[in-house]
């Protein structure tokens, strides 16, 4: 009766503990696929600012840049995005699975990203 006992604790310690990992990949994926798609923002933003106003861009300029309705929200996320300048665009996440998971990055006027900072349990 006492080794059933002592197995019954075994698992349940295991089982724990598998879950502990399991939910911190779990995050970590999310992280990376936030990643993905604020990067995927990026390139959208690229081509509105350098697509002139007669056709529909911002004419090498962020203002008024929106994001695309698909990855306005999505399972990884929400996104946004603000104009800090007309060559500087933030772009900013919020995780699906925990709001206390943020991740926030500048865009250049090359498309390039930079500046990323990270909340929660995305630090």
């Amino acid at each position: 009766m006492l080794i059933i006992a002592v197995s019954v604790l075994i698992i349940g310690i295991a089982i724990l503990a598998g879950t502990g990992f399991f939910q911190s990949d779990d995050l970590e994926i999310n992280k990376k696929a936030m990643i993905n798609d604020v990067n995927h923002i990026a390139m959208a933003a690229r081509r509105y600012y350098t697509r002139p106003y007669a056709l529909g861009g911002g004419n090498f300029s962020y203002s008024g840049f929106v994001v695309p309705q698909t990855y306005r929200s999505n399972l990884n996320g929400s996104y946004s995005a603000v104009a800090l300048s007309p060559k500087v665009l933030q772009i900013t996440g919020v995780s699906a699975r925990d709001t206390a998971c943020t991740m926030v990055a500048q865009i250049d006027s090359y498309g390039k990203s930079s500046n990323w900072t990270f909340t929660g349990d995305f630090e």
